[in-house]
């Protein structure tokens, strides 16, 4: 039992298990009280720690009452008349407070990389933890080999409706339990129920699932996939695929803890935002207006419906809802399943979460195949989609490199930060944002290499710029700006932002997207503000 209880935290809780034996006689049930009971039904008492504790008494009790069926051929305890009505519980829930000081694993890490020095002085900083263990208990009929698991399920039940109980009341969040969230085994005790018959205890396997691989290192990635760690997160980190990400990322972990009911709802927001920064990037890559994207982004469309009339005419294939293939499988195990979710509060099991993550890998397979059929009409989505690698995987990627050269479509040095100024734009507009403030501008001098010099007012806050007047600089200053504007013109556009002089609100201003004044600030697929301004 030591070593099992040194595996998981939780299993500390085990410490009230000896008094509890002590304790036996509350495990028979008299004869006069019993309802249906046979040789094999014997009283089974569940220990289950709750992931979180609750807030009640240590040893508050609450018998799960029902009134009398006299059809009802399963055992209970007679309780009585209550209300006039005749009672019986099949079940029993005893809850029991553990307090415990749980070492910091994180913060013996810490101290393991510096060698271990200091370590023996942080055990005073272990974090005190409260547990709450429900102990159910109830007669069983134990003919089969499945009851016992059965019965476990049904205290699992049991203990998720009484978590909602406890949040309706006290709106503290909790997590509900599932046997993924448990340790691998917990004790059962078993009585026959006769006064003097003993209870005897042994160990049930209650989860077996892997719900601590997260916490477990795997193989090392091979230098290939280090190559591109190293690439995607200096390019694409801040900028492609983050929502996405995310989202697949919280759903599996919340399906690892048992979360179906959040794991099904961000399963299907993942492969939604997939759709919409695919058809964005393609959007970008045309080089749509943004205004017109934002009209597309505004219409009363479902996401469904964009799919179909957004993606068929650009890639092919089959995007229609109701033929098989991967496109019907996002819908009905992602999509339909999510909206149930969100709008019924329905809980799908493991084999529909399953169905859904699956349907999801293969919505990206999908996407990724058709760029894949379509690299030269849309080579950077393609590229940034897909990488080396999965242009490799589906034999492109010589034919990839070729057309590339061929169209000379090379992508701009960073275009995750380009997509993403685009995409504010497009957010921009969206909301209605169509003047900056002169106010809060930072002032800017660019210059060009046909000898042209403009000025230009840049709002960070609303992503708008504005050409303005050469201002009237104080003399110092006026004197550095004069220096920068006697030099050579520079190769490319180059933007200076001049601080700390502010321009007066004037006359009425023009603002245009940052991007399309500021050559620092690129945003579009090609990069319209290096070109430069003819000289008058």
């Amino acid at each position: 039992m030591d070593e099992v209880a040194s595996k998981s935290p939780r299993q500390l809780s085990l410490n009230f298990i000896a008094p509890v034996i002590s304790r036996w006689p509350r495990y028979s049930v008299p004869h006069s009280l019993r309802r249906q009971w046979t040789p094999e039904t014997a009283v089974v008492a569940y220990f289950i720690p709750l992931p979180e504790p609750l807030d009640v008494p240590h040893l508050y009790e609450v018998p799960i009452a029902e009134v009398l069926d006299p059809r009802d051929k399963s055992p209970s305890v007679s309780m009585g008349k209550r209300q006039g009505l005749e009672s019986v519980f099949r079940t029993q829930v005893r809850f029991h407070q553990s307090e415990h000081k749980t070492p910091d694993t994180a913060l013996a890490a810490v101290m393991d990389t510096l060698g271990g020095r200091g370590k023996e002085r942080t055990s005073s900083f272990h974090r005190p933890r409260s547990v709450t263990v429900a102990e159910i208990t109830g007669p069983l009929a134990l003919a089969d080999e499945d009851g016992l698991s059965t019965g476990f399920d049904n205290a699992l039940s049991i203990l998720r409706s009484f978590q909602r109980s406890h949040h309706i009341v006290t709106t503290r969040p909790l997590s509900l339990v599932v046997r993924k969230s448990l340790p691998a085994i917990l004790p059962v005790v078993l009585s026959s129920g006769e006064i003097f018959a003993k209870p005897e205890m042994t160990m049930f396997v209650a989860n077996q699932d892997e719900q601590y691989a997260s916490s477990f290192r795997g193989p090392e990635l091979p230098q290939e996939k280090i190559k591109q760690l190293s690439q995607a997160f200096n390019d694409y980190s801040p900028n492609l695929f983050t929502a996405f990400s995310d989202m697949r990322r919280e759903a599996r972990m919340a399906y690892a803890c048992g979360k179906n009911l959040s794991a099904i709802i961000l399963a299907g927001a993942a492969a939604e935002a997939l759709l919409v920064e695919i058809m964005l990037l393609m959007m970008w890559e045309e080089d749509l207006d943004s205004a017109a994207v934002a009209k597309i982004l505004d219409t009363k469309d479902t996401v469904t419906k964009k799919v179909t009339s957004q993606f068929a005419g650009r890639l092919g294939g089959q995007w229609n809802t109701k033929q098989p293939g991967p496109i019907r499988n996002w819908r009905v195990n992602l999509a339909d399943l999510r909206n149930r979710a969100v709008h019924g509060g329905h809980t799908p099991d493991d084999r529909m979460i399953q169905a859904a993550f699956e349907s999801l890998e293969a919505l990206e397979q999908y996407i990724g195949d058709r760029l894949a059929a379509n690299m030269r009409e849309y080579p950077a989505t393609t590229q940034i989609f897909l990488g080396a690698e999965g242009l490799a995987r589906r034999g492109k990627i010589t034919a990839f490199q070729q057309a590339v050269r061929q169209d000379n479509s090379y992508l701009p040095p960073a275009p995750g930060q380009y997509f993403r100024r685009w995409n504010e734009e497009v957010t921009r507009i969206r909301a209605g944002c169509h003047v900056g403030s002169a106010e809060n501008a930072d002032l800017f001098l660019v210059r060009y290499p046909n000898g042209l010099h403009l000025w230009f007012l840049q709002d960070n806050d609303s992503g708008l710029a504005a050409q303005v007047a050469p201002p009237v600089l104080e003399e110092k200053l006026a004197a550095q700006v004069a220096k920068l504007m006697s030099e050579p013109p520079p190769p490319m556009p180059m933007s200076t932002v001049i601080r700390p002089h502010r321009v007066a609100p004037g006359a009425s201003l023009m603002w245009q997207t940052i991007g399309e004044l500021n050559p620092a600030h690129p945003y579009r697929r090609w990069q319209v503000c290096l070109i430069p301004p003819r000289l008058a």
